[in-house]
């Protein structure tokens, strides 16, 4: 039975304010919240150390009840989930992390990392340090991976997933322009020159790749991806993390978990969007089909990150799953 989680709202201000010591953070920080605050959204935004890896970690904590984390995908950040934060809170004690190199938590270097082992050691360093012995976990795209990994090393500590948007670790196809991102000193060439990060080009890979219509995305929202996504720590952890996960050919064979999903004991809802760029909903179907507990949900007139096209859609059918009775 899951564990039902008040979130305690005192902070401590002198330690929160060391951590935002640099102008980049301070100004991360006040645009994050900015962002909460046109979503509705009261969160608690703290930092908790975490053992294994041994960095620090930003969270954004809202609602009350049974506890539920949020996990953002590759180049996200925890502020992405703010338009679901509000409806969900009102049942959930919601915890929403920026993984290692994103948002404001420690940089991270994945070059020498074994991708699926740092997942699991991640979750399970961050669900000791928030002190949560069970939940329910809700990722989105390299989210999902984590939130997969985990749940097949720990079942123990998974309530229920929710996986929105096709998740990382189905499907070794990636799009063609991604894999370059795999690729040490090209990635670097294309993210300096062709890629080079501004606002514009910030929209314009959302418009492309992530969602069906990029208008629908709050200015403030993108700005924030724009600012999470320009700091120096930021781009080096994306693309270390993106050299571990795939090649020229795309994703990585080892780290494929299709094939142990049939072992994944926590029910699991696939959110996917109808034009997700990264896979068609058939393949989460295809995935069903060998699960114990799954079903697909297609959200019409969305792409990858389901939960910017349509939030409300979203929060509405995530909401309901967690609360469902086994």
């Amino acid at each position: 039975m899951s564990t039902t989680r008040a979130i305690d709202r005192t902070v401590d201000r002198t330690t929160f304010e060391q951590s935002l010591a640099t102008p980049a953070a301070r100004r991360y920080a006040d645009l994050q919240a900015k962002v909460l605050t046109d979503a509705g959204v009261l969160a608690r935004s703290r930092f908790v150390s975490l053992a294994k890896p041994a960095v620090r970690t930003h969270v954004l904590e809202a609602g009350s009840g049974t506890p539920v984390v949020l996990v953002h995908g590759g180049g996200g950040f925890a502020a992405e989930w703010a338009g679901i934060m509000k409806p969900l809170a009102e049942r959930y004690a919601l915890f929403a992390p920026d993984r290692p190199g994103c948002g404001l938590s420690d940089p991270f270097d994945y070059r020498k990392t074994d991708l699926r082992a740092h997942a699991v050691d991640y979750m399970g360093s961050l669900l000791d340090a928030l002190e949560l012995p069970r939940v329910s976990l809700v990722g989105s795209s390299m989210g999902g991976y984590w939130s997969l990994a985990f749940a097949l090393a720990h079942p123990e500590r998974v309530e229920r997933i929710a996986l929105v948007g096709a998740p990382a670790g189905l499907d070794r196809w990636i799009p063609p322009f991604m894999r370059l991102l795999g690729l040490p000193v090209v990635n670097r060439l294309i993210y300096a020159t062709i890629a080079r990060p501004s606002l514009k080009a910030t929209r314009e890979v959302y418009g492309q790749i992530c969602v069906a219509d990029v208008d629908r995305i709050p200015p403030n929202l993108l700005e924030l991806a724009h600012l999470s996504e320009t700091q120096p720590r930021a781009v080096d952890s994306w693309l270390t993390m993106l050299e571990r996960f795939m090649t020229i050919r795309g994703q990585r064979q080892d780290l494929i978990l299709r094939e142990e999903l049939p072992r994944l004991s926590a029910p699991t809802l696939f959110v996917w969007g109808d034009r997700d760029a990264f896979a068609p909903p058939s393949s989460g179907q295809d995935a069903c089909t060998t699960m114990k507990d799954a079903r697909v949900e297609v959200v019409e007139g969305a792409a990858h990150l389901v939960h910017l096209d349509q939030p409300r859609r979203v929060a509405a059918l995530v909401g309901d799953f967690l609360g469902a009775v086994r």
